[in-house]
């Protein structure tokens, strides 16, 4: 196998070989690392970052972002929260205190109509994706201090957590729902009509308009599933931390970016896979496991954070060359034909 296609396969595979040498490292330098119980709390911890990630690559295989997908979570927890429980200290609730279904609804509905905001703004009035979501990451999070004045609210049923904090056997719910959306995501990506528009719009929106395919009804609608990804993931957060904090969700955007693209799926759009990004989720929550074990100073994981996203980057960068190069040489030898 020639270098030429030998990079390009190690670059789409290299998620699972950071992964490994993260599991190595880490447990060679601290003991506790692999054992069933770190494990397991790396894998709840994966959950949000997880269901978010999801919502987020939907939106790069076509080319856009949500940076959005943050505030949006911590609005719809906070808000959750705020609708089921009573007024007043200890609660800082509505005093509505909602049924824990009918709460379920408002927030999906909250996130679908963000994510049909984003979508509407983006396709219908012609304006930049990151503009676009960048200010409603700021508005959403202002809304979010807005609903319960920065205060946290406490005393959620004990029904509404079970997602959060259950388990069904030894296995936490919240891992059974992560493992079976990213299946289900990997799916409809790779398996269905739906999943090969995106990808098609995402390698060339031109190309993809004239196809026949929708290209702005594709965009809206994965804006839609980053929205109902963001209030599935306040559901489960809301559940395992017990209390609705408005800084829910505060700077995950940065993780939830690297995790997808350092997982495969390009900034640019029409290429990687659901799986390469969980592989990135898992890698970042291993590294945040693993550095908290060994009690490294939060400045530093911060620090080890950004090297990360730049490393996401530099993988993404070496394949669009890689791509655009292989794609020079197809036409070169189409032209010589």
């Amino acid at each position: 196998m020639t270098s030429r296609r030998a990079v390009p396969i190690l670059l789409d595979n290299l998620i699972w070989l950071l992964l490994l040498l993260a599991l190595i490292v880490f447990s060679t330098l601290t003991g506790r690392f692999l054992t069933v119980f770190n494990i397991t709390n790396i894998l709840v911890h994966s959950a949000v970052l997880g269901i978010m990630v999801i919502g987020q690559s939907f939106t790069l295989v076509t080319g856009n972002f949500d940076l959005s997908a943050e505030s949006n979570l911590g609005l719809i927890a906070v808000l959750g929260a705020f609708l089921m429980t009573a007024s007043g200290e200890p609660f800082n609730g509505s005093g509505i205190v909602l049924s824990p279904v009918l709460t379920l609804l408002i927030m999906f509905a909250v996130g679908l109509v963000i994510g049909a905001l984003n979508g509407q703004l983006i396709t219908r009035l012609k304006m930049n994706n990151f503009i676009v979501t960048l200010s409603m990451l700021i508005i959403i999070r202002g809304l979010a201090f807005l609903v319960t004045h920065g205060k946290t609210v406490t005393g959620i049923p004990e029904g509404f957590k079970a997602l959060g904090n259950g388990s069904l056997g030894p296995v936490p719910i919240s891992v059974i729902v992560l493992l079976a959306a990213f299946a289900l995501a990997f799916f409809v990506t790779r398996s269905t009509r739906f999943g090969r528009d995106l990808y098609a719009v995402g390698g060339n929106i031109d190309a993809a308009t004239v196809s026949g395919i929708d290209a702005h009804k594709r965009i809206r609608q994965v804006y839609l599933i980053s929205g109902a990804m963001a209030a599935f993931a306040a559901w489960i957060e809301l559940g395992r931390l017990g209390v609705g904090a408005t800084r829910i969700g505060e700077n995950m955007i940065f993780e939830i970016q690297a995790a997808a693209v350092i997982g495969g799926i390009s900034l640019f759009g029409g290429r990687g896979t659901m799986l390469g990004a969980l592989g990135g989720v898992l890698l970042l929550s291993s590294i945040n496991s693993g550095l908290n074990l060994m009690q490294v100073s939060g400045f530093a994981i911060d620090m080890v954070r950004g090297i990360v996203i730049l490393a996401a980057m530099l993988i993404d960068a070496q394949k669009t060359r890689y791509a655009s190069v292989s794609a020079q040489r197809a036409i070169g030898k189409r032209g010589r034909a």
